[in-house]
Order: structure tokens, then C-alpha cells, then sequence
């Protein structure tokens, strides 16, 4: 026994999709649209079809390399995205932008070359990605890197340092009586003390320097290119920036300090490990007396 499927079997097919399917000629304009590509996109089929489809689909700073590779197609009918899976972002109607994955190949129906592509929306599964890494990477309560994440960033700078023979220092920060701010006026109250530093702090840093918290109190800030007498500089800046933080809640007043110890990279041999371990000695150093800056030398 055997059915005949007609054009209307394979038109009800593409319709009813769940991915959006999208049929382009050889010059690049859409001929075909379905109701998925309306819903990912926007764009109904009577203003979807007839468009150039890079004029519409790709996001803006996309469309460049798109049209680029789409020459290469239109002269010689196949290209090197003819049959893969890629994942790029796409651009809705209202201008939002929309992460898509989608395959793409081609078809040659009574003489004349078309392109296809089935398009899935992956904006849920990007997003999901993307908390996860920032599970991964970022201290939740200030923001900054957490303490993984921040020894990878500094290892991969501490690194290019000693190769370009460049100097790199590191701020060792510790709060000051941060126990007795727990002890006196509660968790949330010290929480937001370590949030108000890290936001006044970051805003004193460069784009390229790597500061993060890894400890309950205790944050490290990487400068790169940066010589002992500037990081000093910085460090009193730091210093005095936390001296005048005044945190007020309902009945309350909260002030703090911080004592902060700083190295520099003084000869090719040392490792990240040493430097840390001379950052850390210096600003136990600083909390003997407090709310001071002290550099120790190797």
C-alpha cells in the first residue's frame, strides 16, 4: 500500500514546523516563510517575503561578514556553510536580538538553485549558559570575580607580564574589625558594607585591571603594567576612598577601613604563588596597625 504525498502534504509539513524554515533564491531574497520564522522573527510572510534576507535576519554587526559569504554562494552555488549547523544571533522585528541556531543547504528544483534553513530560537538555552558561567565566575553578593576565576585571569596576565618583561602588582585587601560589624550590627549590614566597597572601589580601577573577592572580607586587585610606585599610589587612594564610605540605615551609621598589602613583580623567576604569598604578608603586615598601605620587597 502506498500514499501520495502532493505539494499541499509538504507545504502543511513546512508550515506546522516547530523550527522556522526559511527558503531563500540565488539573488538572496526570501521566497518562503513560515509561521515559526513570524513567531521567532516578527516579521509576517507578506513582509518577510521578497526581502533581501540578510537585510532583515542577522544582527547589525553580522550583516557585513553575512553578505560577504553569501557573494561567495551566489557565484559559485555552494559555500562553506552549505550543510553545517552554526549558531549566531539573529534580529526580531521590534529590534531585540534573538540567539538562533540553524543549518542551512541547498536544493535545485526544475533547473534553479534555492537555499534553505531550518532556524531554532536557543535564547532560553544561551541565557541558561550564560547564569551558569556567571555561577561559575562571579561572586554573587559584590559582583566581582570570584576566587577561581580571578586566579585564572591574573595567571593569564601575570603571564603576558613576564613575557613582555612588563610589571604587574597586586592589592592584597582586608577590612579592618569586619567581625565586629557582623558581631555589632548583623550579616545584611556587613553585606552591604562589602557591596559599597566593591562598587567604590571598582569605580577607582582601569578597564584592563582584574579585581575579586576570595574571602568573606578579603579581595585582591590585579594591575597590570602597573609599577610599585603607582600601585602604592592607588592603594592609599583605595585607603582613603574606605575611610570615607558612611553607610546609613534606619538608626544606624557604619564606617570601615581596610589595610592593604602590595608587591610588585621584581625578577622573571618568581611565580604567581610567591607574589600572592608577598601581597599576603604585607597586608598582615598593614592589619597590625590598620587602615594602612604596606609593600614588602622578596
Amino acid at each position: 500500500m502506498s500514499t501520495k504525498f502532493d505539494d499541499s502534504v509538504y507545504r502543511s509539513i513546512v508550515e506546522n514546523s516547530l523550527d522556522a524554515v526559511v527558503i531563500i533564491n540565488r539573488s538572496g531574497d526570501i521566497v518562503s516563510w513560515n509561521s515559526a520564522a513570524e513567531q521567532i522573527f516578527g516579521y509576517t510572510a507578506s513582509e518577510a517575503i521578497g526581502k533581501y534576507v540578510h537585510d532583515i535576519l542577522p544582527a547589525h554587526d553580522l550583516r557585513d561578514k553575512a553578505n560577504k559569504s553569501f557573494q561567495k554562494f551566489k557565484k559559485k552555488g555552494s559555500g562553506p556553510l552549505v550543510g553545517k549547523v552554526l549558531q549566531v544571533r539573529g534580529l526580531k522585528k521590534n529590534g531585540d536580538e534573538v540567539h538562533v541556531q540553524f543549518s542551512f543547504n541547498t536544493v535545485v528544483v526544475n533547473g534553479e538553485l534555492f537555499a534553505f534553513a531550518f532556524i531554532r530560537d536557543i535564547s532560553e538555552l544561551i541565557d541558561l549558559q550564560e547564569k551558569l558561567i556567571l555561577q561559575a565566575t562571579v561572586d554573587p553578593l559584590t559582583n566581582l570575580l570570584n576566587r577561581r576565576a580571578f586566579l585564572q585571569q591574573t595567571e593569564a596576565a601575570f603571564n603576558m607580564s613576564k613575557r613582555h618583561k612588563e610589571p604587574l602588582s597586586l592589592l592584597m585587601i582586608d577590612f579592618d574589625f569586619f567581625k565586629e560589624i557582623n558581631d555589632q550590627y548583623g550579616h545584611h549590614v556587613g553585606d552591604i558594607v562589602l557591596k559599597e566597597f566593591s562598587s567604590k572601589t571598582s569605580k577607582l580601577l582601569r578597564t584592563e585591571d582584574i579585581i575579586g573577592r576570595i574571602g568573606g572580607e578579603e579581595f585582591v586587585i590585579a594591575l597590570t603594567k602597573t609599577p610599585i610606585e603607582y600601585s602604592l599610589k592607588l592603594a592609599e587612594r583605595i585607603r582613603v576612598s574606605t575611610e570615607n564610605i558612611n553607610i546609613k540605615t534606619p538608626g544606624l551609621s557604619v564606617s570601615f577601613t581596610v589595610s592593604i598589602g602590595v608587591s610588585c613583580i621584581e625578577n622573571n623567576d618568581e611565580s604567581l604563588q610567591q607574589l600572592l604569598e608577598r601581597s599576603d604578608k604585607a597586608m598582615y603586615k598593614a592589619k597590625e596597625e590598620k587602615n594602612c598601605v604596606v609593600s614588602i620587597s622578596s
